[in-house]
């Protein structure tokens, strides 16, 4: 007959499984001592009186038992009961639900639901079947060779970059990018757009000496730059906030300014594959050796995906592969070869083709339903759009009554708000 301290266990514990019932006993009698349901100097039941209890054999029960008193969780003395010594320290309980840090919805992200799930999982087939043994070792921290090979040529022929293979250093995405870039370039103040991406503003605060510099009509002002900054960060192309893009007589200065300070030109390419495709190319052709390009499949397929490159001059692509080797070791093959399929088999450009015009199309549906409330400014298409406006709280309002994510946008040149084009699906 079985002891009420053992019954009362065992009710704890619940029905013992078909197979595994000391990894499951285990892990019932940790979870009572986090949980407060056993504390330290409670006396546990006799491994026979237990066993019985539980339905378990009787070597089940000494085995856990003494695994536990290995772990210290229990104190084992001859022709004693186990005794509970309890949980070191007093952290805070392990809450039920994981907690997510995950930022909220923002009007710099695609659609989701355009995600094109078919092309991907074909393209991960495919990837899958072509896995030679070597690719499951550590990857190359540069970025798989397959990937890099088809960025390079994707690159060349979509936004007319002047690059090579070896030139190309596959990333977690353009902040990781800039993470890398911070540490490598050797800058300890850049230049940043005013106004700009609050995100991009704010992570590298955490790593260098920030100046804002305030953009114009045509973007970023050269002659502002302040003489001590040593890399300058632009987003020329479709400029956020604004969604401006950068003449070429501005991009050439810009590149003049740079070039002859000495100074990095530092390229987030942002959204610029979902601009319409006579959109001018990127600014790294005009000075490959000034000129760092960033960017990433995260406006053209997901954020979620964290694959995104840098296009550098050979002498900073080496130091970014040493970075890596002594980091992170590089970005999931799995993930790199499915991208590399998605692209060499024109999917990804089928796919950006679609999403162009149905951007386009929200772009034009929201322009007629903001009526008085703004005015759209800057060049169509992309995930985003700058919205003019003196009264930003009467628009964001709008926007929250129909489900679209609106930022407002503080600045003396550029008051307004920018709206998620991406989201506005009426």
């Amino acid at each position: 007959m079985q002891s009420d301290s053992a019954i009362r266990l065992a009710t704890i514990c619940g029905d013992a499984p078909a197979a595994g019932k000391g990894e499951w006993l285990r892990a019932q009698l940790i979870a009572a001592i986090h949980g407060g349901k056993l504390g330290a100097g409670d006396t546990l039941p006799g491994a026979r009186d237990l066993a019985g209890a539980l339905g378990v054999s009787r070597g089940t029960t000494d085995a856990v038992y003494a695994q536990l008193a290995a772990e210290g969780f229990v104190r084992l003395a001859p022709r004693r009961r186990p005794i509970v010594t309890g949980v070191v320290g007093s952290g805070p309980r392990v809450p039920e639900r994981p907690t997510s840090a995950a930022p909220p919805r923002s009007p710099s992200v695609p659609d989701p639901a355009l995600f094109p799930h078919r092309a991907w999982s074909a393209a991960s087939r495919m990837a899958m079947s072509q896995l030679a043994g070597t690719d499951l070792g550590y990857p190359d921290p540069a970025g798989h060779p397959r990937l890099r090979l088809v960025l390079a040529d994707w690159l060349r022929r979509t936004r007319g970059v002047s690059v090579a293979p070896d030139s190309v250093h596959v990333t977690g995405g353009v902040a990781h990018a800039m993470a890398l870039l911070a540490q490598v370039l050797g800058a300890a103040q850049w230049a940043v757009e005013k106004p700009g991406s609050p995100g991009s503003t704010q992570m590298m605060e955490e790593l260098v000496d920030v100046r804002r510099v305030p953009i114009d009509e045509s973007g970023l002002v050269p002659e502002d730059i302040p003489p001590g900054v040593g890399a300058v960060l632009v987003t020329p192309t479709r400029q956020y906030p604004t969604g401006l893009l950068m003449p070429a007589g501005r991009r050439r200065a810009l590149v003049d300014a740079c070039t002859e300070a000495g100074r990095w030109l530092v390229e987030d390419d942002w959204d610029s594959h979902l601009a319409a495709p006579a959109t001018p190319g990127a600014i790294q052709a005009l000075a490959p050796e000034t000129v760092v390009l960033m960017g990433s499949l995260s406006k053209v397929l997901a954020p979620g995906l964290r694959l995104g490159w840098i296009v550098a001059p050979h002498a900073v692509a080496v130091r970014l592969r040493q970075l890596r080797e002594r980091t992170d070791l590089g970005v999931s093959v799995f993930v790199q070869l499915t991208a590399a399929e998605l692209i060499s088999s024109g999917a990804l450009d089928r796919h950006i083709r679609r999403a162009r015009g149905i951007y386009q199309r929200r772009w034009d549906r929201l322009a007629a339903h903001l009526g008085d409330l703004g005015e759209l400014r800057g060049t169509p298409g992309g995930v985003h759009a700058f919205v003019r406006t003196h009264a930003p709280r009467v628009l964001i309002a709008e926007m929250t009554r129909v489900g679209v994510p609106a930022v407002e946008v503080v600045d003396e040149r550029f008051p307004g708000v920018v709206v998620s084009v991406a989201s506005y699906t009426r």
